[in-house]
Formats: C-alpha cells, structure tokens, sequence
C-alpha cells in the first residue's frame, strides 16, 4: 500500500510538473508584447539607470503607493539594461515568477491539508490541483503579462512565503510549541514588511492566516489558552482592526475626489459588490474575450434598491455571516467566502481605485480554488469519479483559453485593434488602437478614429487636445479654428482624466517645436483655462499641480520670471514635489536671486515625505540644488569680478 500511495505520489507531482511546463508554453506568445497601459508611467526612469547610485535612485523614486514600492523597484532596476529593447524580458522575468508562486502555492496547501487531517497521499493531490487551476487561470494573466503587475506578483511571492513559514512552524506547535511560535511570528513579520514593500495588499497576509486559523485550523492544545489568545490578539486580530481602522478612515470622500472618480464610498461599495461576482464567473469561465486590461467602464451602482444591486450585495452579507457563524462546522466554505472577501479588503472597499482590474484576484482567488478542489477531491467515491474527469478537462480548457489570451496579447496592433471592436465604449482601447495606427496607417485614419470616439462619448473631449497636436505635426499650416472652438466648448465638461494634463503638456511642445497656425504657447495656457475650470478638475489637489506647473513652464518659456514663480509657488502650495523644488531653484538662481533659492530649500526640507525613503531622497535631492545654487552664486561672482576687472583695464589710458 505505500509503495501504491509513493507510485501515485509520483504520478501526481509529475503531473504538477508537466502543468507548469504547459503554463509556459501558454504564456511564451506574450512574450511578444509590449508595454501597456501604467508600465511606462512607472518604469521610464530605468532609461537613466546606468549605475549603483541610479539605481537606488529608481528604487527610492516610486509614487504607485504609499510606500513607494521599493522592492519591486529594485527587480525592474536590475534589468534596466533592457529598457530599449522592449518588454519581452521583463514579461519573461514575470512569467518565471508567476510559475514560482505556483510551486510555493502548492506547497502551502500541502502543509495546509496536512494541518487539516488530510492523508498525506490526498493533501498532494488537492495541493497539486489547486496550483495546477491557479497557474492556468486565465483571469489572472494579466498580473503577469501587464510589466507593471510585477508588483502584485512579487508581493503574492513574500506573502506565499511567509505563509509556507508559517505553516511549517505551526505544524511543529505540538511538539515545540516555543520554537514553533516564534518562527509564526518571524513568519509573519518579515513577510508581511516584504510583501508590503511590494505592493500594499501586503498587509493582507495576517488577516489570510486569520482566516485559517479560524476555519480549517484547529486551536493548538499544546499551549494555555491565555497565552494563544494573547498571541492570536497581537499578530493576528490586530491588524485586521487597524486595516478596518485605516478603511473606515477612507470612507468619506471629499468633494473634489467625488467630482473626479464620479462616485462616493457607499456607491463603490454597491458596484464592487456586483463586480466580485463577475471575478468569479471570469475565474470559472476565463474566455478570452471577457478579459483583459481594457474594459468597458463598469456602470456604477447608485441606489441600494436597484435589483441586481440589491440581491448581489445580500448575497454576499449572507455568505459573510453564515461563514463567520458556521466557520467550524462548514470550514470549507467558510474558508473560500472569508479568504476571497478579505483578498479584495483593501483594493474592492472603500479605498478610491478605479473599478474594475482582474489582477486583483491574484492571490483572492485561491481561497475558493483551494476548498472547491478539497470538497472535490476529498468527498464522496461519485464526487471524486467525477473530479478525475472535470479537473483535466478545466486544466486543459483554461490553457486553451490562456494560450490564446497571450497569443492576442503578443499581436500588440492586431490586439489594440480587437480590444477597440470589443469594447467600443473603452477610451483606453481606442486611444491605444490609435497610437498603432498613427504608426501604420498615417494622421489622418487615427484623427478620423478619435473624432467618431469623441463624437459618440463627449464626455472623452478631451481627446480633442490629441486631434490639434496631430493637426500641428503633420498639418501645422491649415486652419485650426473648428478643433479649437470644439475645445472651448467642451473642455469645461469632459470627464476627468489626468491624462488630460498630458496631452496639454505635449502640445506645449509642439506648438513650441513646430510651426503651427494659431496655435502658440498662450493657446494651450488657454486651453489649460477652460480645463481647469471644469468642476471635475478645478478642485483636485493632483491636477492643480499640474495646472500651475505647465503654466509656470510657458510663463518661463516666455521670459515672464514674476508669472514662473508665482505658478511654482501655487503647484508647490497644492503638492510639493522634488520636480516642482529643482524647477524653482533653478528659476531663482537663473535670475541671482541666491538669497532666495537658499531660503526657498530651507523651508522645503521643512516639508519632508512622511515615507522615510522618499524622504531620503527629498533631503538629497535638495543637498543637490544647495550645492548648484553655491556653485551658480561662485561663478556669478567670478563673473562680476571679471567684467569689472575687464571694465577697469579698458579705462586706463
């Protein structure tokens, strides 16, 4: 019988093997890819990343998150040498990690099934089947094949780490209860710092455990009660009470991010409860069609009373509150409700994220895989009849599926295309489809795309900006008049979009680079008007900043040195940033006012970044523009001294 239990080992881990190689073979045709969406908003510093110094630089640089994300940084920095050439080794790298997370997946739900009083024969199985579904997910291709995304599955990496610390040491509590809890604890600390520096959904970690301590994991009798709940208390109940904290904090919106986003905490709390049964039926589903990064914009759920609304968020509060009542005696099923609504705490709540993006169910997912397969494949004989045949035939499904998800994704033309005829309404899909047919097929198709999208959604008039900087490159003598009343007209009512900033500043260069008609320096400071007076805009913190800087680099550009300076003062007044100081010293001491740079970097060190490594570099950053203004003020005086030394000379007889 163990030689039959070792043999059927085998075959289940060389299944297991053989999945992860058809994962690769999945994905390798989006290797072709390119860099989509957030990836070079975020990346294109790696340009400048030549050595040690610029590389910590890029590290210390970020802006995704509160922590700045350092650690994932630091992978992208790593492989800046490949920058230029495009993404297919950052996709590459990606994928790598992304088949990692499924070998540490496996092995966690293999120590957890063992916890569980699972045989070890059939803990393999369930482990294997579960990592096997996960890894050929299609819902969750886009967090390896969106560059960017590496942030959440390097995160998910820490977090499946410190879990399988986590329950190795639990599974040695009996025996060493001490040794045990401590390397809990170790667990569970480092990991989380780890995955937080990642991403933020690291802080998600003790709340997962806390959810396998309450569902499937039995309280340790090898140590006082007292003292467990003591333990349980500090590192488990804890921070799932200061997460709950800092959400309820987010709960109220100000005026301004309601103007922006177009809904308030309660309304993105009703839509998200839709959109977490839509993950779901992705999950089950996975056609390639319905996924991916562009999407029509989720209709946004009002009212509570609205049917689909009503009933999708009842559903869940019943699931809630049956799982939290009946945790014990229905663990399973508690352990797949409570692991998925706690993976979407942070990302799906209240916090003000756009709607909809599939990454997010990266490690929420794994919860109802993990108890759908263990009731599967630890059921009934018919049960598990019916597994032997339904697991394959989903196994072989979903690579299907994948495999032509990142067959499309590694056509990046063909796929801007199909995205843009399947999702009409995808601002995003059309925009990125009219960036390859500016390439391919010349101005004047791209021009014809965007103005039927503005003319069917006017709420995108914005785009109208893109249409006059074409109209400027390729056309900059014909007559611009009907874009720009267009723009006058609409601007005060599109939509929000801090793309919109953008798109003005890249016409402040070309109207500065080319020659076109009616279109000069004062127009886009205009135009810049009429946005910032829109309501959705005006009053956003972000978007002033911007608004004061784009008019302090035209007031600049036009030699106004009293106008430069006061929009600096007003976009630093809105949000100070290393960008805005380095653009004001530079302002005062091109004009001598060194007196004034030195005072004007004094009182920035006084507004330091709370987050200690952006602060590290703010404090040098300004060491930096203390050391040129020195120098500009050293050289300026060399240069005075010299002029009347010359002056001198020229008078003697």
């Amino acid at each position: 019988m163990i030689d039959i239990k070792a043999n059927q080992n085998r075959v289940v881990l060389i299944g297991f093997c053989l999945v992860l190689a058809l994962a690769w073979f999945c994905y390798r045709p989006a290797l072709s890819g390119a860099f989509q969406l957030d990836d070079v908003a975020n990346l294109s510093g790696l340009a400048d990343v030549e050595d040690l110094q610029s590389v910590i630089d890029f590290t210390l640089s970020g802006t995704a998150g509160p922590t700045g994300r350092p650690l994932a940084l630091l992978t992208f920095a790593l492989q800046a040498e490949h920058w230029d050439t495009g993404a297919a080794a950052f996709l590459r790298l990606n994928i790598m990690l992304h088949l990692l997370n499924a070998v540490i997946l496996a092995w966690c739900l293999y120590r957890l099934a063992l916890l569980s009083a699972v045989q070890p024969d059939r803990a393999v199985v369930v482990a294997s089947a579960t990592a096997s579904a996960w890894v050929l997910m299609p819902l969750l291709a886009t967090a390896s094949l969106l560059v960017v995304q590496r942030m959440t599955t390097l995160c998910a990496l820490f977090m499946l780490l410190g879990l399988a610390g986590y329950l190795t040491a639990r599974g040695t509590i009996n025996s060493r209860p001490g040794k045990a809890m401590a390397g809990m604890s170790m667990s569970l600390v480092v990991a989380t710092a780890l995955a937080t520096l990642c991403k933020e959904s690291g802080l998600l970690l003790p709340v997962f455990v806390l959810v396998l301590e309450a569902t499937v994991l039995d309280r340790p009798t090898s140590i006082t009660p007292r003292l467990w709940r003591i333990w349980h208390s500090a590192f488990l109940l804890l921070p799932l009470v200061l997460l709950l904290a800092y959400l309820a904090s987010r709960s109220s919106y100000p005026d301004w991010l309601v103007a922006r986003r177009d809904f308030n905490a309660w309304e993105r709390l009703l839509t998200e409860a839709q959109i977490l049964w839509l993950y779901l039926q992705k999950a089950l589903l996975g056609i390639p069609g319905q996924l991916g990064i562009y999407q029509d914009a989720p209709v946004i759920s009002r009212a509570l009373f609205n049917p689909l609304t009503f009933f999708s968020g009842l559903a869940w509060l019943a699931l809630l509150s049956a799982s939290v009542a009946w945790r014990r005696r229905y663990p399973l099923l508690a352990l797949s409700v409570l692991w998925y609504l706690a993976g979407h705490m942070i990302e799906s709540t209240v916090v003000p994220l756009e709607l909809y993006f599939e990454h997010r169910n990266y490690v929420a997912i794994i919860g109802p895989l993990f108890a759908l397969c263990s009731f599967v494949l630890l059921g009934s004989m018919q049960l598990r009849r019916i597994a032997a045949v339904t697991i394959p035939a989903f196994l072989l499904l979903s690579a299907y599926f994948l495999h032509s998800f990142a067959s499309l994704w590694g056509d990046p033309s063909a796929a801007s295309r199909y995205w843009a005829l399947r999702y009409p309404g995808s601002v995003r899909a059309v925009t990125v489809m009219a960036t390859y047919q500016l390439a391919e097929e010349g101005p004047l198709r791209t021009l014809q795309t965007l103005d039927q999208f503005v003319l069917g959604h006017p709420g995108h008039a914005y785009l109208r900006i893109l249409e006059l900087n074409l109209l400027c490159m390729f056309a900059g003598d014909q007559d611009h008049s009907r874009v720009l009343e267009q723009l006058d007209r609409e601007l005060p009512k599109a939509d929000f979009t801090y793309t919109a900033g953008t798109m003005l500043s890249q016409l402040f260069t070309t109207s500065v680079t080319y020659d076109c008609n009616g279109v000069a320096a004062d127009t886009v400071a205009a135009l810049a008007g009429k946005l910032h007076g829109n309501p959705r805009y005006k009053d956003d913190p972000q978007y002033n900043q911007f608004h004061f800087k784009l008019l302090a680099g035209i007031a600049r550009k036009e030699h106004d040195y009293p106008a430069t300076i006061d929009n600096l003062r007003r976009a630093i007044e809105y949000r100070p940033s290393s960008e805005l100081n380095m653009m004001m010293v530079t302002a005062l001491g091109g004009a001598g006012e060194f007196a004034a740079a030195y005072a004007f970097i004094e009182d920035a060190e006084t507004r330091r970044p709370a987050n200690p490594m952006r602060a590290i570099m703010w404090q040098r950053d300004l060491d930096g523009l203390r050391l040129y203004i020195s120098e500009l003020e050293q050289y300026s005086k060399r240069d005075a001294s010299h002029q009347l030394d010359t002056g001198t000379e020229t008078e003697e007889p």
